[in-house]
């Protein structure tokens, strides 16, 4: 009788779903570094060049909107790279307030920024800045021309050229 009343609890067990073995849990997803290229060319209060970007680490992730930014919105790229081999990595923003699609966009309507990792260092695009950034039809590439502020002297304090890319 108590032979039949075990069976009877496992069955039971069984069909409401419980079982003393519990699956393993599933791994987060591992999410691939991007392997953006870059070639910016830094001249000024920060002299050489940023080849790539370098891996995410905490708050310090590269991420780019690309082709999913609509007329009106927000496109942004923002990534992190080493100038030469100096091994501090810096932060570069590019910014288009209010996107209208692929092109060209000069001074005001984009704003550029580089800074250190730490935010101690700001370079800024400003409203008397010569800025001139082209934007390809992926919207994952281009190229920046750029006179950057030093936001502690209010200086003309570095000039970024070259060609940036976000695409994975």
């Amino acid at each position: 009788m108590l032979r039949g009343a075990g069976i009877v609890a496992l069955i039971v067990l069984t069909a409401c779903g419980e079982t003393s073995t519990k699956p393993p849990a599933s791994p987060s997803p591992v999410v691939a570094q991007g392997t953006w290229t870059q070639s910016l060319d830094f001249a000024g209060e920060i002299a050489g060049h940023m080849s790539a970007i370098v891996p995410d680490i905490g708050d310090q992730k590269s991420q780019c909107t690309g082709g999913r930014t609509h007329n009106g919105e927000t496109w942004a790229d923002y990534f992190y790279g080493t100038v030469d081999s100096g091994g501090q990595a810096w932060g570069v923003v590019f910014a288009i307030n209010n996107f209208r699609g692929p092109g060209t966009y000069q001074n005001s309507a984009v704003t550029i920024e580089v800074h250190s990792i730490d935010a101690t260092k700001v370079w800024q695009s400003r409203g008397n800045d010569t800025v001139t950034f082209t934007l390809d039809r992926s919207q994952q590439s281009g190229t920046i021309d750029a006179m950057l502020t030093n936001a502690d002297t209010g200086k003309d304090g570095l000039h970024l050229t070259g060609h940036w890319n976000c695409k994975q």
